[in-house]
């Protein structure tokens, strides 16, 4: 089994996965809004460089107020055009992700920037939706709770706090919980390059350490201060920024 996340139209990556039979688990965030490092995505194309150097700037200084009001801006002159343009994207970003993704079984949560209305519509067959579930592998139970924490950006696949910990808390006690963003614990959410704390979920936090699994799997935080951590008796572990460097996490790496 191999774990990824944070896929973010990495079509190139996933060329780079290796040939197997055993599922791979992604665990959120399978389209480019903005990639932070060099501006390509769905809003450079809708909307051009110049209006995402900025959107990039405003979230790296965590000024929120400003990218809301800019993000408005952006739609006030043909917002039916606008919306039509961003949702061919989106849909056109899936499709190529899934087609890339053919040959491998996969098993998907979604995360702060993924639409499950879309994902639905567009996955293809050989993709299992597991978002709530526990499923048993190997004599493991694995839980899944896909969604991302709440923030002023307001994306689509944010849920909120108390919902998470409700989805949480219907799967049980597990062997790993598989989610898209870190519990929240300063060097799992700080990332080094912006120097910002970024989001992580309190609930994840108090369930690991009410639960005890053995293991916390999630991304999100792209280049995170700390990429593993102790909790109480569980190893929590980022798997990578799948679309920045093909990393992906095996599951018998883990058990050795």
């Amino acid at each position: 089994m191999l774990f990824i996340s944070d896929v973010h139209h990495g079509l190139a990556s996933i060329k780079n996965l290796p040939t197997t039979k055993e599922p791979v688990v992604i665990l959120g965030d399978l389209i480019n809004w903005i990639d932070y490092r060099t501006g390509q995505g769905i809003a450079e194309d809708v909307f051009g460089r110049e209006i995402v150097i900025k959107l990039i700037q405003l979230r790296k200084d965590h000024n929120f107020k400003e990218r809301r009001e800019l993000w408005s801006s952006m739609y006030k002159k043909d917002p039916d055009s606008i919306q039509e343009k961003l949702e061919l994207a989106i849909y056109k970003q899936y499709k190529e992700v899934f087609h890339a993704l053919s040959n491998f079984e996969v098993w998907l949560i979604p995360g702060n920037v993924d639409s499950v209305k879309i994902i639905k519509e567009t996955m293809t067959k050989n993709v299992n939706y597991v978002d709530g579930e526990v499923l048993d592998y190997k004599n493991l139970k694995i839980g899944f709770a896909g969604g991302g924490v709440p923030t002023p950006i307001n994306a689509r696949g944010e849920i909120s706090e108390e919902d998470f910990s409700l989805k949480l808390n219907n799967l049980g006690k597990v062997d790993l919980i598989c989610t898209h963003a870190p519990p929240l614990i300063n060097e799992l959410v700080t990332d080094v390059i912006t120097n910002k704390e970024e989001q992580g979920w309190d609930s994840l936090k108090h369930f690991i350490l009410k639960t005890k699994p053995r293991f916390s799997i999630f991304g999100d935080v792209h280049q995170p201060q700390a990429s593993r951590w102790r909790l109480g008796t569980t190893q929590c572990v980022n798997v990578g920024y799948f679309r920045a460097n093909s990393n992906y996490l095996e599951l018998s790496s883990l058990l050795q």
